[in-house]
């Protein structure tokens, strides 16, 4: 299970309650927002949208953590390589990746498919999902 790992690297959601606005560290504060679910009006909507407390971990902790785990589970997980569209079937999903170094497109027949490229990501743009 990764989220134990996750949660041990992370800044716990505690911690997380609130972004400031200042001129500078000891400067003028223009104000403050409760942030993240710690607002008391906001804390169930954050509850209840998952099973874990939300943490904060940055890519550069999280993105190694989530490709060992996926590599012991058999995942490929791929770098320098660009999504381009993918086909669903009764088989899975065929998927064109873009190898950005040699600039080919090559096709991967998979299971699944996780679009795990932000917020402006091509696989939700392509599925139609709301974000």
């Amino acid at each position: 299970d990764v989220e134990p790992e996750a949660k041990s690297l992370a800044t716990p959601s505690d911690l997380m309650g609130e972004n400031t606005y200042c001129t500078s560290l000891a400067g003028v504060e223009f104000g403050r927002v409760r942030t993240w679910g710690t607002h008391p009006l906001r804390r169930a909507d954050y509850d209840l949208a998952s099973p874990t407390q939300m943490c904060d971990l940055p890519q550069n902790l999280l993105e190694p953590l989530l490709v060992r785990a996926a590599s012991a589970r058999g995942a490929n997980v791929r770098f320098s390589s660009e999504f381009v569209s993918l086909e669903q079937d009764e088989h899975g999903v065929l998927v064109t990746i873009r190898d950005s170094v040699l600039q080919q497109d090559f096709r991967v027949r998979a299971q699944y498919v996780i679009g795990a490229d932000g917020a402006n990501s091509q696989v939700v743009e392509q599925l139609g999902l709301p974000l």
